[in-house]
């Protein structure tokens, strides 16, 4: 709506996780380092935590486009929605991830054919790798408990399958209340809040990728941006769009700390 306004071929400040706006923040880069890190050298388990609009998924969406790449090493499912109740539920949409089809007819009797699937992937040079996305909202401790048996599964003392368990701050607490699983957390890290420094440059990047050539945003709103987003992406994201709209609406040039703070105040509790 906006774009032709502000001169821009696309929306730069899109809530959705998007891979072409992908901004390389030394926390983040970080991050997919220590996941590809536990990925390649077999660690057998990572944990990545960080509050609501961190940038979690946006990781993991790094990480996978990194191992795609090398389809010939890796097989690779994610579950991005693990809010089914019971571990059956759970273990079957895990198989239907990965493309492993039959006529299961127990628990038992998915657990052995993954088993064999891994085992047949490991003769051939290839590597599991599940990713579990908002892993705080699985309710049952037996689905996490099953997933720490996965672990079990090794050849020559080398596991089968990396488990990547993602999610909000209150993971890491969960986690360490499952003493067993989190005793096989071989990776962890926490994304925090971007600084000032850090929000400015992810603000002009978006822009300049979505072919801006002129400063939309002063020095002095991208600061108020900050105060009110808090350094979350995905906070920075809400209030730039909102923004950028307000200040189409108004017919503005630029934005300035005067527009941040008429829809900070709309968009935020302060």
């Amino acid at each position: 709506m906006y774009e032709s306004h502000w001169n821009l071929k696309s929306l730069p400040f899109q809530v959705t996780p998007d891979s072409s706006y992908y901004f390389p923040t030394a926390m983040h880069e970080e991050a997919i380092k220590r996941i590809m890190y536990a990925v390649q050298s077999t660690k057998g388990s990572f944990l990545l935590t960080g509050d609501v609009g961190a940038g979690k998924t946006i990781v993991v969406s790094q990480v996978m486009s990194s191992l795609f790449q090398n389809k010939d090493k890796y097989e690779v499912a994610l579950i991005n929605h693990p809010t089914l109740v019971d571990c059956d539920s759970f273990i079957s949409e895990m198989l239907h991830q990965f493309g492993i089809k039959g006529d299961f007819t127990s628990k038992m009797d998915m657990i052995r054919v993954f088993h064999e699937w891994l085992i047949s992937g490991y003769t051939r040079g290839k590597h599991a790798v599940l990713i579990i996305d908002e892993a705080h909202l699985i309710k049952s401790v037996e689905i996490f408990e099953e997933l720490r048996l996965f672990s079990d599964f090794q050849i020559n003392n080398q596991p089968l399958l990396t488990l990547g368990l993602v999610g909000q701050s209150e993971l890491r607490k969960i986690i360490q209340r499952i003493r067993p699983l989190n005793a096989r957390i071989a990776v962890q890290y926490h994304l925090f809040q971007l600084n000032e420094q850090e929000t400015k440059k992810y603000i002009e990047h978006r822009l300049e990728t979505a072919g801006c050539e002129t400063k939309i945003f002063t020095d002095a709103a991208m600061t108020e941006i900050y105060k009110y987003a808090g350094g979350l992406p995905r906070e920075i994201n809400k209030l730039c769009d909102m923004c950028l709209f307000e200040g189409f609406i108004a017919q503005l040039r630029q934005v300035d700390v005067l527009t941040v703070q008429k829809v900070g105040n709309e968009e935020f509790i302060v």
